[in-house]
């Protein structure tokens, strides 16, 4: 009787080598998740030391948005390492345990952001087009209630599947991140999923920015703090969007394309794969730079979140004339 193993693969990766191309595409790629595994965390420090999360309910989604992103940044981490680890001597089986979390986990982090995507969105566009419900029925407690729904069942949408895959074939090496849940799945519910939600943000963000420009030229310059805060958010939400769309465009393009494998790298699916990965990285870090340049309270929060730039704020703060 014929013994099989789990720890198996589909095609044998591990006797191919990389090209030059495929190679400065994984490290960029790897390159930018590490940036995106460092800031995130520090935009969540910062907000939490300022006790800013509480302040608002977009604050709280943007630190949301920013915990998906740190999770989408160490999965492609992980994915992306066991990639290179392809053409050294390493286990085949810490390459298959690499692809496999990192690929599930990518799967959640990805769910969830475009889920907070779409929030902020929501929130932006509501915040926008009718200010004073905005300020009555969005409060701290029914964000926190509306984004644990969006995280236990963005994780359970990608866990049951790929369990569910997982004890019917096995563990094996994944050479792309949807590959972690059955083919049936991903062609009745992930990818019209992904379609529906880039057409509600691509919606939304044409709707905050039409409603942003009218309330610009009916409001007079004059105005309180808080109304300048939520221009400069709704500004900065508005980049952030864009920012992510944009992203997203490879990979939505992807999911619509045919592999070919005996194609070459150059010019191959696996290419423009590799390309959409990096697109899709950079706005996950991206997003907290927009945040910092736009916004002056998170600007305020990382200056004192750095040593060497706190000591320097307040002793500009002390030196100002009373």
């Amino acid at each position: 009787m014929e013994t099989v193993a789990y720890l198996s693969t589909l095609r044998p990766p591990l006797s191919t080598q990389m090209t030059n191309v495929q190679l400065g595409l994984v490290s960029a790629t790897l390159a930018a998740s590490v940036i995106t595994i460092i800031i995130n965390p520090l935009t969540l420090l910062a907000l939490f030391k300022q006790k800013m999360i509480t302040k608002s309910s977009i604050n709280l989604l943007i630190a949301s948005l920013c915990c998906s992103d740190f999770l989408a940044g160490v999965a492609i981490g992980l994915f992306q390492l066991q990639k290179l680890l392809k053409g050294t001597s390493a286990s085949e089986h810490l390459i298959t345990l690499l692809s496999c979390i990192g690929a599930i986990a990518f799967a959640i982090g990805f769910f969830v952001s475009n889920t907070n995507v779409l929030l902020v969105s929501v929130d932006r566009a509501y915040a926008t087009l009718a200010p004073f419900k905005y300020k009555t029925h969005m409060s701290i407690k029914r964000a926190s209630s509306i984004l644990a729904v969006a995280w236990t069942s963005a994780t359970l949408q990608v866990l049951i599947p790929a369990a569910i895959k997982i004890a019917r074939e096995g563990v094996v090496i994944i050479d792309y991140v949807y590959e972690v849940h059955p083919y049936l799945f991903r062609l009745y519910w992930a990818i019209p999923l992904l379609y529906i939600c880039t057409a509600a943000n691509v919606a939304l963000y044409f709707t905050i920015v039409i409603s942003f420009y009218k309330s610009i030229k009916k409001v007079q310059p004059s105005t309180s703090s808080s109304e300048l805060r939520n221009r400069r958010m709704t500004r900065t939400v508005t980049m952030v969007i864009g920012a992510l769309l944009i992203g997203n465009v490879p990979l939505t393009t992807m999911a619509a394309l045919l592999d070919n494998p005996d194609a070459p790298y150059l010019w191959s699916y696996e290419m423009y794969y590799d390309i959409g990965f990096l697109c899709i990285t950079i706005p996950t870090f991206l997003n907290n730079f927009l945040y910092v340049w736009q916004l002056p309270d998170f600007n305020r929060a990382f200056r004192r979140l750095l040593p060497l730039t706190r000591i320097t704020t307040e002793a500009s703060v002390s030196n100002y004339p009373a």
